[in-house]
């Protein structure tokens, strides 16, 4: 006896192929995988923005909280970096960094650290498409078609998906229309909602509205 069998009477050569069950029990083990590297790369892009958010923005409205509560005054209601010069209590739309730092300065207060970029005003984000930002941050008054005159952190060069990223840590929610964070469609234009990132990359402008 040769000890082989036809195929239809069970062993050949001690080979068999996978088995259904066995095929299944594969496919789920791959699939659990990948969704632990999506899940992964979604945790570190959190993280990323996150800490975008605490050192950039963030640090910009602590500056301007913590100007407010010593002098009384608004951070950027002058031109003049020696903190002089006539005050409506509205921020000066043609302040200059330089300035807005040097009024931090003059009353014992640091401006936030510079990023990467070397400004303080400035930053870069990968978005998840690999395309690069550059963020801008300056301190406006602004109209839109829901409110008028309120002082604001304006961002230009806003990536969508950081836009909604930001909302959701500001206002626990993704609505450019609503909060203290909002997507606006140009410099007196009304506020949008957050755009779908895959058709629509970046918007004109983010604002954080200031509450004084």
């Amino acid at each position: 006896m040769s000890g082989k069998f036809s195929r239809t009477g069970g062993r050949m050569g001690g080979q068999r192929g996978f088995t259904l069950i066995e095929m299944a029990i594969v496919l789920i083990i791959i699939g659990i995988i990948i969704g632990a590297v999506v899940k992964g790369k979604d945790l570190i892009r959190s993280a990323e923005q996150k800490k975008l958010y605490n050192q950039f923005l963030s640090a910009w409205e602590l500056a301007y909280v913590n100007y407010y509560e010593r002098t009384g005054r608004i951070l950027g209601d002058t031109n003049t970096p020696d903190n002089s010069g006539t005050r409506d209590g509205r921020c000066a739309n043609d302040l200059t960094l330089a300035n807005l730092e040097a009024q931090l300065r003059a009353v014992g207060l640091d401006p936030p650290a510079p990023g990467p970029t070397g400004s303080s005003a400035t930053r870069r984000y990968s978005a998840s498409n690999g395309t690069q930002y550059t963020l801008t941050i300056s301190f406006r008054s602004r109209s839109d078609g829901t409110a008028s005159n309120y002082n604001c952190i304006e961002i230009l060069g806003m990536p969508t998906e950081l836009g909604i990223a930001f909302d959701r840590i500001k206002d626990e929610e993704m609505d450019g229309t609503a909060g203290s964070f909002i997507a606006v469609s140009g410099n007196g234009g009304p506020r949008i909602a957050w755009p779908n990132v895959t058709t629509s990359q970046t918007v004109f402008a983010a604002r954080l509205i200031l509450g004084f």
